[in-house]
């Protein structure tokens, strides 16, 4: 079986296949804005599924790294939006912890804030992160998903896929991956690509947190999807996603750097965008949790203040293991906090000698 070739010029609306340098006004008046996620806008409440993932974890201080560790977890699989009208985390118990190492809650909407570990009966629950979750509504047109953007992201994004087509001599090709043998292929064509990659440089690639055996477990139940933006016959971008009911989550991302001043990520990321408004397969593309880089930041439709957990059995070793990434982050904290005062001492050393003195100002 061979893989899609996607001819983006089927749907992509007419006006962004051409020159676009004379728009007219913004169709809804203003920019939307970027917010989170209300409750009518999700599906009520439905059971949660779990899946058995590997799970890696990084030891770090700020940008110090220490290691990685890579251990079995029961994951929660059900998609992000369905979470939303859960008030409180999923209940788990002693029991799901048979089996595996650990239990993981990956950035799960919270409406209380959570103490940094937390005993539990026969468990321990370390919050490991707190940020944001971004999530893409595939909803409408993709011109008007496009038009809610500022004008000026509209024209960046404009003369990135220029500059491809002017590169490619003609419109971009995506091919697209579904299926156990399809996303085999897949992984043999990205896996050299992603070590390329900075995430594949500082051992955070494909290889190293999606495992072949795993994709094709989950591309044998129709939940993987593999995506390549290719110039010639040369991939120059990627990414696997995988499928939650009618969501789709952005799992690996990475591009070729010889292409670098192309943008071929946010080429593949647009293109791949007019695909799903064009076929309505899914609601929502979640880009998962971290901080708001330029990325997500010119895609994006909703932010989600969420929290990533993980349970580990009460036991001598998990403890210790536990109590470790325990002062791990409160280290972190303290380096953080030592910073900023560090950064406003040095601000307040700068000022003239006399307005650090009570009313006096230089004359």
């Amino acid at each position: 079986m061979q893989c899609r070739h996607i001819e983006v010029s089927h749907f992509l609306p007419p006006a962004f296949t051409q020159d676009r340098s004379n728009l007219g006004p913004n169709i809804l008046g203003r920019r939307m804005r970027v917010r989170s996620m209300p409750k009518e806008s999700v599906s009520p409440a439905v059971p949660l599924e779990w899946i058995e993932k590997t799970y890696v974890l990084t030891l770090n201080i700020g940008r110090i790294e220490f290691g990685r560790i890579r251990f079995r977890a029961r994951q929660l699989w059900t998609a992000f939006p369905a979470s939303l009208n859960h008030q409180d985390l999923p209940s788990v118990s002693r029991r799901d912890l048979e089996g595996v190492d650990a239990v993981c809650i990956p950035g799960y909407p919270v409406a209380r804030k959570y103490p940094l570990l937390q005993f539990l009966p026969g468990m321990i629950q370390y919050m490991s992160w707190s940020d944001t979750r971004f999530l893409i509504s595939i909803a409408g047109k993709f011109d008007t998903y496009l038009q809610s953007r500022s004008p000026n992201t509209r024209e960046q994004l404009n003369r990135k896929a220029r500059r491809w087509r002017a590169l490619v001599g003609g419109e971009p090709t995506i091919k697209e991956f579904q299926g156990a043998s399809q996303m085999g292929e897949f992984y043999s064509i990205v896996s050299p690509l992603s070590r390329k990659t900075w995430q594949g440089r500082i051992g955070a690639g494909l290889e190293e947190i999606d495992r072949r055996e795993e994709i094709l477990r989950m591309a044998a139940a129709d939940q993987a999807r593999g995506y390549i933006l290719v110039c010639g016959n040369r991939p120059a971008a990627f990414q696997l996603c995988y499928v939650q009911g009618t969501t789709l989550v952005m799992s690996q991302t990475g591009y070729d750097p010889h292409f670098a001043r192309f943008s071929p990520g946010t080429v593949l990321l647009y293109f791949l965008l007019a695909k799903l408004f064009a076929d309505g397969k899914f609601e929502y593309l979640d880009l998962m949790e971290g901080k708001p880089s330029r990325y997500k930041s010119t895609f994006v439709t909703h932010r989600v203040p969420s929290m990533r957990f993980l349970y580990f059995p009460r036991r001598p070793g998990p403890l210790c293991f536990a109590l470790f990434l325990y002062l791990l982050k409160t280290l972190e904290k303290q380096a953080h906090l030592a910073k900023r005062l560090v950064q406003q001492s040095l601000e307040w050393a700068k000022k003239p000698f006399f307005t650090h003195t009570y009313g006096m100002r230089t004359r």
